[in-house]
């Protein structure tokens, strides 16, 4: 079994400023999926029918893109590697979109929201199995802080009376997995195949699969009804919300640890919350803004000790 080492020990202090950029614009792009999700929601498509698209879009699109710029490295992959970027795209953005939709369904969505941030754990774990690393302390009170956060902004103490249903709990768990699994496989395999490679034929994997579960008529008809908001909406949600936002997440771990990529996208609770607060009037207690702020701090905390250990090294190698 390989081992590629700490990523993040293999950067400079610019990559790692770019690692966290990157790493904080991904969960905010996903914050904001709610506005392309509701409006196509109003013309009758659903869950199943958004994520087809989401990995066609996403997927033919990056593949257009290096086609232009005669990427070969990328594009051109033997069986083996297409396989493996086939099982990716099934065992993250498959698994992950698939489960989301059953858990909100099954559980309430405060439940849910917390046991889908268990993403950071599951890197953790992942980290340890795969490529032998420690979790470091900052980046373990960070986890508890930012689960701790989420709790709050999501309102899940005040589910009461309500039953919780195993296949919903289990789903919700396999979202959390599904999207720690992005970060994994391409780091595990990046000596042999492009992270581009895992992105576009990922999507089209998942998209050939979600094709026979898609209710194209429902599609056709919302395009024909109102042609420029249902097209704009599919495309906000899966050029930008999914394609931007879930590059930006995999290049991240180039730059920074996984495991910190995968605490920050804790900020998607945050701006999903600011998104339903300013757009959609809905409410936001004392407690959820506090938890709010509460990830953000949790969110900081391993990001500022990077950049301040960082700066630290810069003077002393200048000192020298």
């Amino acid at each position: 079994m390989k081992n590629t080492g700490s990523t993040a020990g293999k950067t400079g202090g610019n990559n790692t400023v770019r690692g966290i950029l990157y790493a904080l614009l991904a969960p905010s792009l996903w914050g904001v999926m709610a506005l392309p999700i509701r409006t196509l929601g109003e013309y009758g498509i659903k869950g199943q029918d958004l994520s087809f698209f989401r990995c066609l879009i996403a997927g033919g699109g990056l593949f257009l893109y290096h086609l232009a710029l005669r990427h070969k490295d990328v594009l051109k992959l033997d069986l083996r590697g297409l396989l493996l970027c086939v099982f990716y795209g099934c065992s993250s953005y498959g698994l992950a979109f698939v489960s989301y939709a059953i858990a909100i369904a099954r559980i309430p969505v405060a439940v849910a929201m917390v046991l889908m941030f268990l993403g950071p754990v599951w890197v953790s774990l992942m980290n340890r199995i795969v490529f032998k690393e420690h979790l470091t302390k900052q980046n373990a009170v960070s986890i508890v802080i930012c689960l701790a956060g989420a709790v709050m902004a999501s309102k899940v103490l005040e589910v009461q009376g309500q039953r919780l249903d195993p296949i919903g709990i289990i789903c919700a768990i396999l979202n959390g997995f599904g999207a720690s699994v992005q970060l994994i496989i391409p780091r595990y395999f990046e000596k042999e195949y492009k992270k581009d490679s895992f992105l576009i034929y990922g999507y089209l994997g998942v998209a050939l699969i979600m094709a026979f579960f898609t209710q194209f008529g429902t599609v056709a008809h919302a395009a024909a009804v109102n042609p420029g908001r249902v097209l704009s909406s599919l495309f906000f949600l899966a050029g930008i919300c999914t394609l931007l936002a879930n590059l930006l997440f995999v290049k991240a771990g180039s730059y920074i640890d996984s495991t910190l990529v995968s605490i920050l996208a804790a900020l998607e609770v945050v701006v999903g919350s600011l998104v339903g607060f300013l757009v959609y009037k809905e409410e936001l207690t004392l407690a959820q803004s506090v938890g709010c702020i509460v990830i953000v701090i949790g969110v900081l905390l391993p990001n500022l000790t990077v950049l301040f250990k960082r700066r630290l090294a810069a003077r002393h190698a200048a000192v020298k």
